[in-house]
């Protein structure tokens, strides 16, 4: 009976945590770019956004011998972040420097044809992480994961560590909740149980 092929993503981590360079930065251009750009959802300023994502991969390089191929290496790196970017949001909040968030952030979305409404939804988004920062953390996570990071209810829940379910209740509450604040700052009816308009390209 023949062996079963190797797992590549255990085969690359293994290679990545025995020192060779080859390996690391594969695994630098597989992930780099995504937890980037979720520490920048989550940091709000660039400048943090790099350092927390340096922070990421020290501790995912650190933690590499760990890691033992049963799930899939992405999924395991997003994990192991979880609670570094987690952590780093509640501090922002406490801190209130969300505020500084708007532009860096837009500054990496998509932009449209028509001037005036393209210049109208980042006037949206701009009231929208400035009304997360006065909900309750887990209604404003489980928006900022599946409406502006465009993540999967399964995704989030995994990275919540809460049962799909729990996302679903709390999603529907938090959308509800930040679409009436958002109307209120913006002085326009309230939309039924949605955010503004986002249409964010998930990262």
């Amino acid at each position: 009976m023949s062996a079963p092929p190797p797992n590549p993503d255990l085969l690359l981590a293994r290679r990545a945590a025995a020192g060779r360079v080859d390996a690391w930065e594969e695994l630098l251009a597989l992930y780099s770019e995504r937890i980037y750009n979720l520490a920048l959802h989550f940091a709000g300023a660039a400048e943090d956004a790099e350092d927390l994502t340096q922070e990421i991969f020290l501790r995912l390089y650190q933690s590499l011998r760990l890691y033992r191929g049963d799930v899939p290496l992405a999924a395991w790196a997003l994990r192991l972040s979880r609670n570094l970017c987690i952590d780093h949001y509640r501090r922002a909040r406490r801190e209130r420097r969300a505020a500084a968030v708007s532009e860096e952030v837009l500054t990496r979305l998509p932009t449209g044809d028509d001037p005036q409404a393209e210049a109208q939804r980042r006037q949206q988004l701009r009231a929208v992480y400035r009304e997360l920062e006065a909900m309750s953390e887990d209604l404003a996570e489980v928006v900022l994961l599946r409406d502006l990071q465009g993540w999967s209810l399964e995704e989030t829940a995994a990275w919540l560590e809460v049962p799909v379910g729990t996302v679903k209740s709390r999603l529907h509450r938090g959308r509800i909740e930040l679409a009436g604040r958002v109307a209120a700052r913006l002085a326009t009816p309230a939309p039924r149980a949605a955010v503004p308009a986002l249409e964010v390209e998930p990262c």
